[in-house]
C-alpha cells in the first residue's frame, strides 16, 4: 500500500509540475498586464499539437520538438497580443473587454485546428523507460517532465531577478503610472510579458502531451485546470500558483484511487469554493 501511495504522490507532482508552467503563464499575465487572458488553453493545445506534428510528420525527436513548441506559443501569444490585447488597453473598460476578445481569438484558434487537423485525438511517444525513485517505477517523461518545470521555474526566477527586463516587468507589475514616470516602456514590457507567458504555455502543453495525449478540446480543460490554480493560489501571486498546482496535481491522483475522474475534479472544484468563501483573495494572494 505504501509503495501505491508513493507512485500516486510521484504522479501527482510530476502533473502539477506541468499545471503550475500553464497556470504561472495566466498569473505573468494578470500580475503584470492586469488582464486574464481565456485564449490561454487554445495556446496550450497548439504547443502539444506542434509536438504532435514535429515528431509524426517530420520525424524529430521528442526533445527537439520543445523548443518549437514554446516558439510556436509565442508566435500564437502575438497574435493574441496584436488583435485582442494591445488595441485595447488604452481603453477606459479595455481591461473588461480584453475577456471576450481574447475568448473570440481562442475560439477561431480552435476552430481552423478542428477545420485543417480533425478532431480526433493524437498520442504523443514522449521520453522511454522507467526511472526507479524512492523504491517505485517513474516513466522517464514523468521525471523528465519534473526536472523541466523545475528548471524552467528557477529560470523564470532568475530573469525576474537579475535582468533589466525583469526589474522592468516587476516594476509595471507594481505600478504602471510609477515605471512610466521613470522612463520604463510600458507598452514594450507588456508585449514581452505577454508573449513569455505564451511560450511558457505553449512549452507546459508539450510537457503534458505524452502524458494526457492531445486532442483539440485539451487546451479547454487545461484553462478550465489553471484557472482553478491561478484563483486558489491568489490572483497574480507566482508561489500560490506553483504551490496549488502541486497540490492539485496530488490530490487528483490521490483521490483518483478511490473515487471516479469526474468525483476528484468536481472535489477539486469544491475546494476552490471554500478557498474563496474563506479566503476570497487566495491563499498566498495579497490582500485588496
Amino acid at each position: 500500500m505504501a509503495e501505491v501511495l508513493v507512485q500516486q504522490l510521484l504522479n501527482g507532482l510530476s502533473t502539477g509540475f506541468g499545471y503550475a508552467l500553464i497556470a504561472l503563464g495566466l498569473t505573468l499575465a494578470f500580475g503584470v498586464l492586469h488582464i486574464i487572458n481565456f485564449g490561454h488553453g487554445e495556446v496550450v493545445m497548439l504547443g502539444a499539437l506542434t509536438v504532435v506534428i514535429a515528431t509524426t510528420k517530420f520525424g524529430l525527436p521528442y526533445l527537439a520538438a520543445l523548443p518549437l513548441a514554446a516558439l510556436v506559443g509565442a508566435v500564437v501569444g502575438w497574435v493574441f497580443n496584436a488583435v485582442a490585447v494591445k488595441p485595447l488597453l488604452p481603453r477606459a473598460e479595455g481591461r473588461t473587454d480584453i475577456l471576450l476578445t481574447t475568448f473570440a481569438v481562442g475560439v477561431l484558434f480552435f476552430q481552423v485546428v478542428l477545420s485543417v487537423w480533425g478532431p480526433a485525438p493524437a498520442r504523443v511517444d514522449g521520453l522511454q523507460g522507467r526511472v526507479e525513485v524512492l523504491g517505485v517505477g517513474l516513466t522517464a517523461q514523468r521525471l523528465f517532465i519534473m526536472g523541466a518545470s523545475i528548471a524552467a521555474l528557477w529560470a523564470l526566477e532568475r530573469l525576474a531577478r537579475t535582468t533589466r527586463f525583469g526589474v522592468e516587468m516587476r516594476a509595471v507589475a507594481q505600478s504602471e503610472h510609477a515605471a512610466r514616470v521613470v522612463g520604463i516602456d510600458v507598452p514594450a514590457v507588456g508585449t514581452r510579458t505577454f508573449l513569455l507567458a505564451a511560450a511558457i504555455a505553449g512549452f507546459g502543453g508539450a510537457l503534458l502531451a505524452p502524458i494526457t495525449s492531445y486532442a483539440p478540446t485539451l487546451g479547454q480543460a487545461v484553462l478550465i485546470k489553471a484557472f482553478v490554480i491561478v484563483v486558489m493560489g491568489g490572483l497574480g501571486s507566482t508561489t500560490g500558483a506553483v504551490v496549488c498546482a502541486l497540490g492539485i496535481g496530488v490530490l487528483e491522483a490521490m483521490l483518483g484511487m478511490v473515487v471516479e475522474e469526474s468525483v476528484a475534479a468536481g472535489s477539486v472544484y469544491g475546494l476552490m469554493l471554500l478557498t474563496l468563501l474563506v479566503r476570497p483573495q487566495g491563499l498566498l494572494g495579497a490582500r485588496a
